[in-house]
């Protein structure tokens, strides 16, 4: 059995497609991307925020003040526009925001009643809406002068304007730690990072050692051997297994490797939480994933060995595929947790467990229970696999 092992093993480290899926694309192209992508998005945030804001007053002069809030403001500049029609203007990029003050209106502390304003501007992205924010806290820092004029003008004092313009206001008190808020989100993503990664990397090596085999016709010379049908598809699990585990450990290590490096050279401070996970409860989400990656390996193995072709074990793997990522989603419903019930649901229990253990608040109980049942199915699918390998009308389906 180890020899089929190493031979096995030998082959699929020679063979160029498996390395660069299993190892080269999870642990530094992905994570490369992964973080360059959040780089570049935050850049482009930063850029958005410090960008310098073309602004055209029309009756700017109406309010006092008004046009002065803005110009007092770093990185806006007063424009004028010399057409009436303002889209035209501000397509032509000639000014970023038209605030139109309409004929006839005054200052709300004379007039002693709301008035309105015009805001002309082009924004359809997240950037743009980051801009127009910048303008309305400036509007919004005139409304607040009005608000203690008008108080002025009614003898209301300072708390009586706070009590007419937010009559209860909410002081936010959340004892959840970063790790917790951040972990919610960022729990069920790397547990779906991790099970895709489980599934993806025994697709390889499955195809190759069942089907593969199979078209090769060295699947015969091997059951020529004295070695029984039994030890002979352990061996090849076993290196399904090794193949997929494999990738899914050194992605793990990788990831908080470039998660130190981006934190420490590039200041991403928002990932300073995975800093958080202790030693511990990173060598859970590697435990978890040991039988989840054995029922893949079996399931895959399986589905190989049945196949006529590659082509036909291929379409077996689509839907395996989806049945690996279907109950991970569950694990981003909120309110969704590990307990009893949850912890007897393949799949959806390891991803629960998982961001349970980022976010810092399992139960360690409840991962027994886990490791248990999910034993208990990966157990199963072995002895099923094994018994499926020793009928001859699966080994030379035609």
């Amino acid at each position: 059995m180890w020899l089929v092992y190493k031979k096995e093993l030998l082959e699929i480290l020679r063979d160029k497609k498996t390395l660069i899926f299993s190892i080269l694309l999870p642990t530094v192209i992905f994570p490369v991307l992964f973080f360059g992508i959040g780089a570049f998005v935050d850049s482009k945030e930063t850029e958005a925020k410090n960008k310098e804001i073309k602004v055209t007053f029309i009756n700017g002069d109406t309010f006092e003040g008004f046009t002065e809030l803005f110009t007092a403001e770093k990185l806006f500049k007063k424009v004028t526009i010399e057409s009436k029609d303002y889209k035209e203007e501000i397509l032509n990029n000639n000014t970023d925001f038209i605030i139109e003050i309409p004929e006839g209106a005054s200052m709300p502390s004379d007039s002693s009643r709301q008035e309105v304003i015009n805001l002309y501007y082009k924004g359809s992205s997240k950037l743009d809406n980051i801009s127009r924010g910048r303008v309305n806290d400036v509007i919004e820092l005139y409304n607040n002068t009005q608000r203690l004029a008008l108080g002025d003008k009614f003898n209301l004092s300072t708390d009586n304007v706070k009590a007419f313009n937010n009559p209860i206001d909410v002081e936010n008190k959340n004892f959840a730690s970063e790790r917790e808020r951040l972990g919610e989100f960022a729990g069920p993503l790397i547990a779906y990072i991790l099970i895709a990664l489980a599934v993806s990397g025994a697709m390889y090596p499955a195809l190759e050692l069942g089907v593969g085999e199979k078209e090769r016709g060295t699947l015969e010379t091997l059951l020529l051997t004295p070695m029984s049908k039994g030890r002979i598809v352990l061996a090849k699990f076993a290196v399904i297994f090794t193949a997929s585990f494999f990738t899914v450990v050194v992605t793990l290590l990788s990831y908080f490797i470039w998660t130190y490096i981006f934190t420490l050279w590039f200041n991403m401070g928002g990932l300073g939480f995975l800093s958080n996970i202790s030693g511990l409860d990173l060598l859970l989400v590697a435990v978890l994933l040991v039988p989840l990656t054995s029922i893949f390996a079996s399931i895959m193995l399986s589905a190989s060995i049945y196949a006529k072709n590659m082509k036909e074990a291929q379409a077996y793997m689509s839907p395996i595929f989806m049945l690996g990522f279907m109950p991970v989603i569950v694990a981003f419903v909120p309110g969704m947790e590990l307990n009893v019930k949850t912890a007897m649901i393949p799949i959806t229990n390891v991803a629960l467990a998982m961001k349970d253990l980022i976010k810092g608040t399992v139960d360690y109980g409840m991962i027994g229970v886990l490791l248990a049942s999910t034993l208990v199915i990966a157990g199963a699918m072995l002895y099923f696999t094994t018994q499926f390998f020793k009928k001859e009308k699966v080994l030379f389906r035609s």
